[in-house]
C-alpha cells in the first residue's frame, strides 16, 4: 500500500468490462514528509468516494484480476497521519 494524494480525475469514454461504472482518479505517491514524490503518479480505481486533495491509501492489484491487469485501487481515505518527530 502507498499513501497518495488525489490530484485529478481521469475520464475514459471506453473502458474494459471490469472498469465499467468505476471512477478513475489520478494519485501522486507521498514521501515521508507527506509531499508528492516526483514521477510517482498513478491512475487508480476509486472504491471509497475520494475527492481532489484527499490523502488516500492505494493498493496495487486490489480491484481487478491480477493475472490480467496491473491495477491500483483507492481503498481508504486517510484522516490523519501520525509520525515520530
Amino acid at each position: 500500500m502507498i499513501l497518495a494524494k488525489v490530484i485529478g480525475h481521469v475520464v475514459a469514454t471506453q473502458k474494459c468490462q471490469e472498469l465499467s461504472g468505476s471512477n478513475l482518479l489520478m494519485v501522486a505517491a507521498l514521501g515521508d514528509d507527506l509531499e508528492p514524490l516526483k514521477d510517482r503518479t498513478y491512475v487508480a480505481v476509486d472504491s471509497v468516494g475520494a475527492g481532489i486533495n484527499d490523502i488516500v491509501l492505494a493498493e496495487a492489484y486490489f480491484a481487478l484480476n491480477k493475472d490480467k491487469y496491473k491495477a491500483m485501487s483507492v481503498v481508504a481515505i486517510v484522516e490523519k497521519v501520525y509520525t515520530k518527530e
